[in-house]
């Protein structure tokens, strides 16, 4: 199940999502961001925007290229 689809199938905060799959708040090496490295060693990470239910989502190389760039609300 994606992260999204959990997030609504159970009614858990989205921040409460994102620890469950296993990503770790990270604000000293990512500015107040939830944070994963997968098993291939791409890093995902979630951040909070400026609005309360806007989000941004990068993921990236072990060397911090930048391969994918989102921002999306939650409602």
């Amino acid at each position: 199940m994606s992260l999204i689809k959990s997030y609504i199938h159970t009614k858990m905060t989205f921040t409460e999502a994102l620890i469950a799959s296993g990503y770790k708040f990270d604000s000293e090496n990512f500015d107040d961001a939830y944070v994963k490295t997968d098993s291939e060693g791409f890093i995902h990470i979630y951040q909070e925007g400026e609005d309360e239910s806007e989000w941004n989502y990068v993921k990236m190389t072990e060397d911090y290229d930048v391969l994918t760039e989102k921002t999306f609300a939650l409602n």
